[in-house]
């Protein structure tokens, strides 16, 4: 028998609802860009629209779809992440 296999065998599997939840603090809240905003407010949306996409597709999918919009939709999402950095 290997060495990872060994591990294997010998390790805990976790219940998910032992598991402590996981939360946003300030500090992940301050690294947020204004396309990791703009992101988190359509992923979803390009999820339903493309449900056989993958991570990468979805994501060069949010890419393209950052680039079409007008500097008044993008500045909306400047804001918001300024406000969160201070």
């Amino acid at each position: 028998m290997k060495d990872w296999q060994l591990w294997a065998e010998n390790q805990q599997i976790l219940n998910p609802e032992e598991l402590p939840p996981l939360h946003f603090t300030p500090k992940d809240q301050k690294n947020k860009s204004a396309f990791k905003l703009f992101k988190l407010d359509h992923i979803v949306e390009v999820k339903k629209q493309h449900p056989e996409y993958g991570f990468k597709e979805r994501l060069e999918t949010l890419k393209h779809m950052w680039r079409n919009l007008t500097k008044d939709e993008k500045f909306i999402y400047v804001q918001k992440s300024k406000q969160l950095k201070f």
